[in-house]
């Protein structure tokens, strides 16, 4: 008796687990609707950036890496030009910094990073804009992220303090997956 009241007890117990007793509640259809979570863009101070096919992690806004066969670091370090805007129109703003890079040799290079929101972050975050130049602001402009700086031309000299200036574009391709960077200046630098 013991047994068949186990026995009865366990078969519903599983058959409520399982669906058996009647319910009100219709079942949910599948779906095939991928949901995508938009995310804040990466603290800029700890993000990754892609400069000419190598991406370099910054720690607290700066990296230095070792050169091979050198005693000389290869120096990284974000200024504090920023810019916020949605460049990627899904709601939330992206930003867009300026980053320098000393590799211990004569020059000292600046680079447009932006830094995107969305579920799939675009990897080519970064765009060249000079070789010792100053920088004067970044400001986001009619769906496009644009830096001020001062440049020289070919014919001025390193010595010279830059004096033309230029505004960088970076706007996102249709698809949105890439940057497009161009510039505009007075003197046509930027063709």
């Amino acid at each position: 008796m013991k047994t068949k009241l186990a026995l009865v007890s366990v078969l519903s117990i599983f058959l409520t687990a399982c669906g058996g007793s009647q319910s009100a509640d219709p079942v949910p259809a599948e779906s095939n609707e991928v949901v995508v979570v938009a995310q804040n863009p990466a603290d800029p101070a700890n993000a990754p950036y892609y400069i000419d096919g190598i991406v370099y992690t910054l720690v607290d806004g700066s990296l230095e890496q070792p050169i091979d066969k050198s005693e000389v670091l290869n120096k990284f370090k974000l200024l504090e030009f920023r810019g916020t805007g949605d460049i990627n129109s899904d709601g939330t703003d992206d930003i867009a910094v300026v980053l320098i890079n000393d590799s211990g040799e004569s020059g000292t290079f600046y680079y447009l990073g932006i830094l995107t929101s969305g579920a799939t972050p675009i990897i080519e975050n970064t765009s060249f804009l000079g070789d010792r130049i100053e920088i004067k602001g970044i400001e986001f402009v009619d769906g496009k992220f644009e830096v001020t700086y001062l440049d020289r031309d070919v014919e001025t000299s390193f010595d010279e303090p830059p004096s033309i200036e230029i505004v960088g574009i970076a706007e996102l391709d249709e698809e949105k997956t890439t940057f497009n960077f161009t510039c505009r200046d007075s003197v046509g630098i930027c063709l």
